[in-house]
């Protein structure tokens, strides 16, 4: 808005000023829009001049007060204006601030209001902003939101925002799973992003067709992304897939934590009739090999917990 000097009354002043205050609470919000569009002006002079701070509570008000009052347009350049802080502490006081203008401005819903946002949320990510695009459920913003799996502050919000358009995320998943994005999906770098994707595709489903695409994480390094890929496996894959599937999950069992133990043992437990002679070959193979029940490994307990007491019989 330039750099002209702006003349405040008293009222307007004392509401400007008590933004600033911690101990304000809701009041200061209101007292701010209890004056009108006079107090427009010197909302958008707070927030788009003065800079940011460590603090996020005053410039977030202003930010709900200039929404109360409809002053979209000041929260439309706020983000055309963002530049992103060089102080750590700053950037993520200023990242609750932009959360908040998304969410004023997703209430109108139109088309020039959902570009604006998703330019800013590639520009840099929030928790509020992936919320608010969320609330439009366009498939455009399904790229950016599985980029956003990688991002420890925006993941979760960006798989509940994926679990609203599972028509558009679903094919996109598996793009993500053959390569053919632009999202990295090999490597530790890209293993939050495989897990997730994967955790999605088992919520969703997929068709027969597309379990040749997917089965080859089976062999992933992560656990977790082995245990969601035979889950999908045993809802899709022919029946006769279902014992490899069961050697791969038993076998990789000796590098789980105790939560994937649980999960693989419940994941037995549905599909007893395929699991017991499996598990009968493969202890008998470990055996063979001059291993003998250790309790402290995940597979002999796993090997206990199908067999039981026929355990003790096998050769």
């Amino acid at each position: 808005m330039g750099t002209r000097q702006l003349q405040p009354g008293r009222p307007i002043q004392e509401a400007i000023s008590e933004l600033d205050s911690l101990m304000g609470g809701e009041s200061a919000v209101e007292n701010v829009v209890a004056l009108g569009q006079q107090a427009v002006p010197h909302l958008e002079h707070f927030l788009l001049v003065l800079p940011p701070r460590a603090i996020s509570i005053p410039r977030s008000r202003a930010v709900r007060a200039l929404g109360e009052l409809g002053a979209y347009s000041v929260l439309m350049k706020y983000f055309e204006l963002y530049e992103k802080p060089g102080d750590a502490v700053v950037l993520f006081a200023e990242d609750a601030v932009r959360s908040a203008a998304a969410r004023e401005l997703a209430r109108l819903g139109s088309d020039e209001v959902y570009l604006a946002l998703l330019k800013a949320a590639h520009q840099r990510a929030t928790s509020g902003l992936v919320q608010a695009l969320g609330a439009f459920r366009r498939p455009e913003s399904v790229p950016l939101l599985f980029e956003l799996l990688e991002d420890d502050l925006c993941r979760n919000d960006a798989l509940i925002e994926l679990r609203k358009v599972p028509e558009a995320a679903r094919p996109y998943a598996i793009l993500v799973l053959r390569g053919r994005t632009n999202s990295p999906i090999r490597g530790s770098i890209a293993t939050r992003r495989r897990r997730c994707t994967l955790q999605l595709l088992n919520e969703f489903g997929i068709s027969e067709a597309d379990w040749p695409e997917i089965r080859g994480y089976l062999h992933d390094e992560n656990l977790d992304c082995v245990i969601h890929t035979a889950r999908i496996g045993f809802a899709v894959a022919p029946e006769s897939a279902a014992e490899s599937i069961l050697e791969v999950l038993i076998e990789s069992s000796a590098r789980m934590n105790w939560a994937q133990e649980l999960e693989v043992i419940e994941l037995l437990d549905e599909h007893l009739a395929f699991a017991e002679p499996v598990v009968t070959k493969l202890a008998a193979r470990h055996r063979s090999a001059g291993e003998r029940p250790n309790w402290s490994s995940p597979f002999w307990r796993i090997v206990c917990h199908i067999l039981g007491s026929r355990m003790d019989q096998e050769p």
